[in-house]
């Protein structure tokens, strides 16, 4: 399989964990995609996929930053910040289902198009809001530090997928280059690793453990490849097409929030490639 084997020149923030939470103000904004200069900003983002070497046990997260760091806002903006050291991953399971969370979740509001990755799925109610500058993802919602994000898959991919092995390769990528998003020294385990509902991909689950202010906390994050209409492959029953690059679904939701977990079910139980 390809991998891409620039540097990472792209800087990207890095999410601490959630101050306590407090009071919103709900409210539904819906925002046109991001333009092509986007685009560019996605590329080189994800030359930082190269180097993935899974080892055994819990990844140990060194992501140059504080997991204490002071928030920044929950629609925040690139800032510059060095990368992150290199990551091992425990290896990835071959098969292990996604746990349904309890509760009703939030109501979902929209269907989200994203026209640029090729991939729909559901758009939530307050919390959740779309964020006015998405970039250099396609498409954003956050809820305080909760944060779903789709884009096209940057960097080098290979260029045809053809079995669910080399689809889960490309999601453990993925699932790496996330852990920017994760607070400083947290412990990584998987929780879920199987193909999508609908259409070609892989879907990896993970849940990171932290430590803020002596008190233990933890956040759980969904990471999905998928084959679009354009991309070449036969895995899951897809056909070949243009090879158009396959599409990021990222999701992670603090402790904090509990009752959005089950939000992550509903974008699984929605995703589909369009």
């Amino acid at each position: 399989m390809a991998e891409a084997g620039e540097p990472f020149t792209t800087p990207m923030p890095r999410v601490p964990p959630e101050p306590p939470p407090a009071a919103w103000r709900p409210r539904l904004v819906y925002t046109a995609l991001a333009g092509a200069g986007t685009v560019v900003a996605i590329v080189l983002v994800f030359a930082a996929f190269s180097g993935d070497r899974p080892g055994a046990g819990p990844a140990s997260l060194h992501q140059g930053r504080s997991a204490s760091a002071p928030a920044t806002g929950p629609a925040a903006s690139a800032s510059p910040s060095s990368s992150p050291a290199a990551v091992r991953l425990p290896p990835v399971p071959a098969a292990l289902s996604m746990v349904v969370h309890p509760g009703r979740g939030t109501p979902a509001a929209s269907f989200v198009v994203d026209e640029r990755s090729g991939i729909g799925y559901a758009g939530f109610g307050p919390p959740w809001r779309a964020a006015a500058d998405p970039a250099p993802f396609a498409y954003a919602q956050r809820a305080g530090r909760a944060l779903i994000v789709s884009s096209p898959m940057p960097g080098a991919v290979p260029q045809s997928l053809t079995t669910r092995a080399e689809y889960r390769k490309v999601a453990a990528r993925a699932a790496k280059w996330t852990l920017r998003f994760q607070p400083e020294g947290a412990s990584l385990a998987w929780t879920a690793s199987q193909p999508l509902r609908r259409g070609s991909g892989w879907l990896l689950g993970y849940r990171v453990t932290y430590r803020v202010g002596g008190r233990g906390h933890t956040s759980e994050a969904i990471v999905a490849v998928v084959g679009t209409s354009g991309t070449k492959s036969a895995a899951n029953g897809g056909g070949s097409g243009a090879g158009k690059k396959p599409a990021l679904l990222f999701a992670t939701v603090p402790d904090t929030h509990p009752g959005l977990y089950r939000d992550l079910n509903m974008l699984v139980w929605t995703l589909r490639p369009m």
